[in-house]
């Protein structure tokens, strides 16, 4: 073989290599992509935030249960610069904004071994800042203290039916919704439920779809099935709830598959009445009387 083929080759497969290893790349980023409603603005390294997992929103009824979302603010601890890797400092929490957002009680808690506190943030369906400071004191006379500011932005639930031109609900569409600048498209918005499938009819109604924790702002939301495509446009505004976003497709029929119809099991005929069986005890008892009938005749006189 020679070197400009083995020099083609190798250019092939250093391009294959690259392709996959950002088709991977991509494809975990997608998996971790998330946006969040509440977001740090202007901090320090001594602070982050995340969303909280499988929270029970039914405790914060009080607040406005689903209007409610709830962060986990991360304290670490820093020392002349560097995290600060000790367990069991206590580390206590506080805010100035709760019409904002509201720091859960029992403020003060104790570093683990990475050095660092958490503490869940309830936010509240209104835009504006709140203040989070943390202290500590790590050693006696040697007090910690930062501050951090979290944006809070009102947000709300988008939901709808995708439908044919016939009005009827299209399952699994693909829903995608984009964030709209007035003219085009910006980009999809990042929430770990985008795009997603319309419903199939086994846990809502068929063709449904909805987003939550949408911030406020403009929105494009397309519906695409087998090629078929179509958009609507709508704005949500702070405190505002639900929206309502129906798509039809004009240009698309939804056939409904076939259900089959099982064919009627055939009835048995019927077995005719079964004769009772001889027992096998009957023969045995005539021979036995038989024979002792002919015994008693032999020893009758003459």
């Amino acid at each position: 073989m020679s070197r400009r083929a083995l020099t083609i080759i190798g250019l092939l497969a250093i391009i294959c290599f690259v392709s996959c290893v950002s088709v991977q790349a991509e494809e975990a980023q997608n998996k971790t992509l998330y946006w969040s409603p509440v977001t740090i603005e202007n901090g320090s390294p001594a602070f982050t935030i995340e969303d909280a997992q499988g929270i029970n929103y039914t405790i914060y009824d009080e607040l406005g249960a689903q209007s409610v979302h709830v962060s986990v603010i991360i304290a670490q601890l820093y020392l002349n610069g560097a995290p600060y890797r000790m367990a069991g400092i206590p580390i206590t929490f506080s805010s100035d904004n709760d019409s904002v957002a509201v720091l859960e009680p029992n403020r003060t808690r104790p570093s683990d071994a990475s050095g660092q506190a958490r503490i869940l943030l309830i936010a509240r369906n209104h835009s504006g800042w709140v203040n989070i400071t943390a202290e500590s004191e790590i050693m006696y006379g040697h007090r910690l203290s930062d501050t951090c500011r979290v944006r809070v932005v009102g947000w709300g639930t988008v939901s709808g039916m995708v439908t044919d031109q016939n009005k009827n609900g299209v399952p699994e569409a693909t829903v995608t919704l984009w964030i709209w600048n007035g003219t085009a498209n910006v980009k999809m918005l990042a929430a770990r439920d985008n795009p997603q499938l319309s419903n199939d009819g086994r846990t809502a109604a068929i063709g449904t779809y909805t987003f939550v924790y949408v911030p406020a702002g403009s929105y494009n939301v397309t519906a695409e099935k087998d090629g078929h495509v179509y958009y609507r446009l709508f704005s949500l505004y702070e405190g505002q709830g639900t929206v309502t976003a129906n798509v039809a497709i004009p240009d698309y029929v939804y056939v409904k598959p076939a259900t089959p119809t099982p064919e009627p099991s055939a009835t048995p005929a019927s077995l005719p009445p079964s004769l009772p069986k001889p027992t096998p005890a009957l023969p045995a008892l005539f021979a036995i009387a038989a024979f002792g009938a002919i015994a008693m005749i032999k020893r009758r006189p003459e």
